[in-house]
């Protein structure tokens, strides 16, 4: 080879080595940039997992990750909070333990897809007790649509079911104060009639009283037999013989009119606030009862009682609904504005697993346009100092919420509204899978 040749050979190796070496340089600066972007995404990440973390304990409610199993992997310091139980005991454990029927939930929620659930339920606390929370879920899955985790939150409703009971309790106190001056009414006009018999019983045993002394007189040979006659004529004791014992039996009849009525306030006013047997048709018997001078002016009362078993309920809250809804009916009849006496039908029967309460007027009837307002709080109709919004509220909140039951209303305008309950049977239970009340 000659040396021109060496000498290209010699400068294409030189050249090669040169390109080499800006590859390989640029090699490691691809490198240096990618540590510098993978260091940046660590940070990134490990900023937003703190951020997550800090998250995951400063949520106002129970947070908590189960597995696809239903086993905890994670929770907050709320969590054991909320059930009195140690930091880091309920890992790995089934949620079945403090929720029993979490197994149900779980499974609802792994078989829908990208859908929130939602439901009310009681958790079990380590002393025993029992936690009223809301509960909100979803299921994570990865690119396949398999699960891999279902996060849930849960809210403590210990403080809100304390309001809403203070909000009833609240709102019966206002009810029954605008009914006192009504029920003293009712009182005292059995106690009229009672006491203007009694007024005539006493005079007529001062008549019969003078007939005994005339006969005892006679007896004793102090009077003539002949006088005897005009003392039996003067105390009419033929008259007294038919009207004493009707004056007694009305008396009897207005002392038991008095008694129902205290009867009923009773037992409509009693707080029952736990879960007992109640006899929905005598509860709205009471209900007629203490509502019966807010209508009695504006509206007869058609019963048809069917045939009910007695149901599982909060009956003191049943007799709040009720008797909202008859002072709603009198308020709607005396509205219509006619001047014509209406008619309040009051209804029940059995639908299957629930019984049935219709409650209907012949009243103004509900506008198309405040349909679907008439159960928020505080909205009415009527006029200040007639009416807080409540009613209603408080009906579907009692009804629907605490009850897992339903009220409904068909209306038509000029003619009437009638409001349907359903209430089940064997009392509230759970929920159905979607949380809402059948």
């Amino acid at each position: 080879m000659d040396a021109a040749a060496i000498e290209v050979d010699a400068g294409s190796a030189a050249a090669s080595a040169v390109a080499a070496a800006a590859r390989i340089s640029a090699l490691e600066q691809q490198v240096r940039d990618r540590d510098a972007e993978l260091l940046m995404n660590q940070r990134q990440m490990s900023a937003v997992y703190g951020y997550l973390l800090g998250l995951y304990e400063v949520i106002p409610g129970a947070l908590l990750t189960l597995s696809p199993r239903g086993e905890i992997t994670r929770t907050n310091r709320e969590f054991h909070s909320l059930l009195g139980i140690k930091a880091g005991s309920s890992i790995h454990r089934s949620l079945s333990r403090f929720w029993p029927t979490a197994p149900a939930f779980i499974k609802r929620c792994l078989a829908a897809r990208d859908a929130l659930h939602r439901a009310e339920d009681q958790w079990q606390t380590r002393d025993g007790g029992s936690i009223p929370v809301l509960l909100s879920s979803s299921c994570q899955r990865d690119e396949t649509g398999e699960p891999l985790a279902i996060l849930v939150v849960a809210i403590d409703l210990r403080e809100q079911r304390k309001l809403e009971l203070d909000l009833r309790q609240a709102q019966k106190l206002e009810s029954l104060g605008q009914l006192a001056a009504g029920i003293a009414h009712e009182i005292n006009t059995p106690m009229q009639f009672v006491g203007d018999n009694l007024h005539f019983i006493h005079e007529s045993f001062d008549a019969l009283g003078k007939v005994v002394d005339a006969g005892i007189a006679i007896r004793e040979g102090r009077l003539a037999a002949e006088a005897f006659d005009s003392t039996l004529a003067e105390a009419d004791v033929e008259f007294l013989r038919r009207r004493v014992p009707r004056a007694i039996d009305r008396s009897i009849e207005g002392v038991h009119r008095v008694a129902g009525i205290v009867e009923a306030m009773k037992r409509f006013s009693h707080p029952r606030s736990e879960l007992a047997e109640v006899d929905v048709n005598a509860s709205l018997a009471d209900a007629l009862i203490v509502a019966h001078n807010q209508y009695k002016y504006l509206a007869d009362v058609v019963t048809d009682y069917g045939a009910l078993p007695r149901i599982l309920a909060h009956g003191s809250d049943l007799n709040q609904v009720f008797l909202n809804l008859l002072v709603n009916a009198a308020h709607a009849i005396e509205a219509h504005g006619d001047g014509r006496r209406g008619t309040i039908s009051v209804r029940t029967d059995r639908v299957g697993d629930q019984v049935r309460v219709r409650i209907g007027d012949t009243g103004t009837g509900i506008p198309e346009a405040i349909r679907q307002r008439v159960f928020d709080p505080f909205f009415t109709t009527k006029a200040v100092g007639k009416g807080t919004g409540q009613g209603l509220a408080i009906a579907r909140n009692v009804v629907v919420d605490r009850h897992h039951g339903s009220l409904d209303f068909d209306t038509e305008v000029g003619v009437g509204t009638t409001f349907a309950i359903r209430l089940p049977v064997a009392g509230p239970g759970t929920l159905p899978p979607d949380g809402e009340a059948p």
